[in-house]
């Protein structure tokens, strides 16, 4: 019940300022007056019932008025030109039947939002000479450079907005100046004070009812009369006009029917997705439905004898403003218009136009708030520029114009910034390069690919993930076909994933991986045979059970072989390998390699083992995130941390990442002595002895760090584990 009184009261505010803009858009456009009350009456009851949006209100716009007195003055007579308003709504069905209001979306946010600020900016400065009583110009006009049509008495002469805003600052009507000012200041006190205590009511309507009575009590010399007040023609049956259907055989007429047809539809959706984004709720308007729901008004417009109709933003604008819910407020406008017609001329004919300037000066300081500025100014220049070019377009040429010029410009931004994004990032690993391809990669790309696709060296291994693309330009597609028949030239093994429309690997790749699988078995078969032709109970042995005299903790890099490069027979290492040798507390699986290896296989010795260029030293000192593998290599960044004295003193690069390396490994040896697994058999038997190995993979040599911490000196009493054994052995290490 409260959301149908608010939209009950801000249906009467949209009305009231409704039927002036009907009235002046009407004689701007040269038609006779009755035609924009027409328009409006259709657009708020037929529209208003068909429309999906909450808030948008249609009526006659202004800017269709040069689209329409170019029109009457090419068709020579208004009735035919109804036959094209009648046409352009049938065009219209069609377009939301074929499903082309979508298009909408792809205008960009800057220029929707540049409109918005340039209808408050044209409301400002196009109602001030009404506010203060100039009404030389027709109400509701909204073009930069006024036209003869423009004017209420007289030539144009050449006036523009600037001009009509010195001429009003010039002819002050005492009267109508302090109505409208007096309008204003009650509608920000009424924002400030009242509108909390009174949500139902809108101040639009309180300002305009104290306008009419306060116009009353002024004296003679300034109570408002004549043109400063509103004029509702009689809506009689001899003042309706009807399309001439003979003028279907007029080839102009059709041309005219898809210019309005296609200006109109662009004007409505634009204000819909405009107010869309100003909602409250957040509603969206369906843009195939509203372009429906707008070529069914625009056909009964066009019978009625009323002009083409789109969607307003103004008045969707001051609908908002007043507090509507729903778009009863739309339709209830269009009964208003009505009723006023009909019966309450007397009283609507009291209204002051200034009072009506007042409501729409207020609604325009809201849309060009400063704050957009501020917003689109912290966004950057990309979104900046478009917003001001759109602004300042539409303010010196009119809405469509102004919106196909900021739309240009943005373009050219859009353009830009995907001419400068990566598009893509490439990671090099050994002979391995990496190529992930960013969301969305473009013909911009191109250059850029094809410059990184041959540097790849020859012999390695090329692996392109497009798992995160979403748009992938056909000549980059085309682009990593070529480069895929070329590669088998200098030997590069390429893998492709993620992308839909290429294979991950090709026949002869999978050919190649199988025959690798199969190697593994022969090998294995191989080595079975020469193990029991040198010791025919060589496996006999192995199967009754294991003594390794070494724990293995090494890295998982496949060019870190245990076994081949401590040249030992099988048997004598016991091993765990992952990424970078990392030794975690909460690694389940080390825990409890360690717990068996210590208790149960009772090895004297464990070995840490790292390896200089390992992966993931590099990926825990670079700023990239690589995912999970972040928190696995965390404690080596824990390390750099806490060396930071040590290694600022070398200058090296790659010196400084070989120490990290072997501070890392003797990290690990700390952590080991720390568990209580290991302390209980050190106090037990005195083993195991723990140690730090730096593996050399460009040498093939192993460095003995000579690990050298003692578990009661080196490490701190809090982690100290004591047991209950008559005899407590030292630690004992290297």
């Amino acid at each position: 019940m409260a959301n149908l009184k608010k939209d009950i009261a801000s249906s009467i505010a949209v009305g009231l300022v409704a039927i002036p803009l009907c009235l002046g858009i009407a004689h701007a456009s040269g038609t006779p007056l009755i035609s924009g009350l027409i328009a409006g009456i259709v657009g708020g009851l037929v529209i208003g019932s068909f429309s999906k949006s909450h808030l948008a209100v249609s009526g006659p716009a202004a800017g269709l008025t040069t689209i329409v007195l170019a029109a009457i003055a090419t068709l020579k007579d208004f009735d035919v030109f109804l036959t094209a308003v009648v046409l352009a709504g049938v065009l219209q069905v069609l377009f939301g039947k074929m499903r082309v209001g979508g298009l909408s979306r792809l205008f960009p946010s800057p220029v929707i939002k540049g409109m918005l600020s340039a209808i408050g900016l044209i409301l400002i400065m196009k109602q001030f000479p009404h506010l203060v009583g100039f009404d030389k110009e027709s109400f509701g006009v909204e073009e930069f450079f006024d036209t003869d049509k423009d004017i209420e008495s007289g030539g144009s002469q050449g006036l523009n907005t600037f001009r009509m805003i010195g001429l009003a600052f010039a002819s002050l009507e005492p009267g109508a100046f302090t109505i409208g000012l007096s309008s204003l200041a009650l509608l920000y006190f009424w924002d400030w004070k009242m509108a909390k205590r009174f949500p139902i009511i809108p101040g639009s309507l309180v300002a305009v009812g104290v306008a009419v009575l306060g116009n009353q009590v002024l004296g003679p010399g300034l109570r408002v009369a004549g043109k400063h007040l509103v004029k509702i023609p009689e809506l009689r049956p001899d003042n309706f006009v009807h399309p001439n259907w003979g003028a279907l055989s007029n080839p102009q007429v059709y041309l005219v029917a898809l210019t309005i047809a296609l200006v109109a539809s662009v004007e409505s959706l634009l204000s819909v997705e405009a107010l869309d984004r100003l909602d409250p709720q957040n509603r969206r308007t369906p843009p195939n439905a509203e372009l429906l729901a707008q070529g069914i008004g625009n056909i009964i417009s066009g019978l009625l004898g009323g002009l083409p109709i789109t969607a307003v933003i103004v008045r969707g604008s001051v609908n908002l403003a007043a507090g509507a819910t729903s778009k009863r407020s739309a339709i209830l406008h269009g009964a208003w218009i009505l009723v006023a017609c009909l019966g309450l001329r007397n009283g609507i004919n009291a209204i002051p136009l200034a009072a009506l300037a007042a409501v729409l000066v207020h609604v325009g300081i809201k849309m060009a708030h400063p704050k957009n500025l501020k917003e689109m100014s912290k966004r950057g220049w990309s979104q900046l520029v478009p917003y001001v070019v759109t602004v300042l377009a539409i303010l010196f040429t009119d809405l469509l114009i102004g919106i196909c010029i900021g739309t240009v410009v943005s373009a050219f931004f859009i353009l830009r910034n995907l001419h400068v994004a990566k598009g893509f990032t490439v990671h090099k690993s050994g002979l391995i390069t990496q190529i992930k391809l960013h969301q969305e990669v473009t013909f911009f790309h191109k250059v850029r690919l094809s410059s990184v696709l041959e540097a790849v060296p020859a012999g390695s291994v090329l692996e392109i993930d497009g798992s995160e693309a979403r748009t992938i330009d056909h000549d980059v597609l085309d682009l990593l076909e070529l480069f895929k028949a070329q590669a088998a030239h200098k030997n590069i093994e390429i893998i492709f994933g993620g992308i839909s429309l290429m294979e991950s690997f090709s026949e002869k790749q999978m050919a190649a991986m199988q025959a690798e699988y199969e190697t593994l078995l022969s090998n294995n078969q191989a080595w079975v045979e020469e193990c029991q032709k040198e010791d025919p109970q060589y496996f006999e042995r192995m199967a009754i059970g294991q003594k390794p005299t070494f724990l293995f903790i090494g890295c998982s890099d496949s060019r870190v072989p245990a076994e081949v490069i401590t040249r030992t027979e099988a048997g004598k290492l016991f091993v765990h390998r992952n990424i970078a040798n990392v030794v975690s507390l909460h690694d389940m699986n080390l825990m409890s390699v360690l717990q068996y290896s210590v208790e149960h296989l009772v090895v004297p010795h464990i070995i840490v083992c790292g390896h200089y260029g390992c992966g993931g030293v590099r990926a825990a000192l670079s700023s990239q995130s690589f995912g999970l593998i972040d928190n696995w290599v965390h404690p080596i960044k824990k390390v750099v941390d806490e060396h930071q004295a040590e290694l600022a003193l070398i200058a090296d690069a790659d010196q400084k990442e070989r120490r990290i390396i072997e501070l890392h490994v003797l990290a690990q040896v700390r952590q080991i002595l720390k568990t209580p697994v290991v302390q209980k058999s050190i106090q037990k038997l005195g083993i195991p002895r723990v140690h730090g190995w730096v593996y050399d993979l460009a040498t093939g040599k192993i460095k003995d760090l000579k690990a050298d911490v003692n578990l009661q000196d080196d490490l701190h009493p809090v982690f100290h584990y004591e047991y209950d054994f008559q005899k407590k052995a030292p630690v004992a290490q290297n």
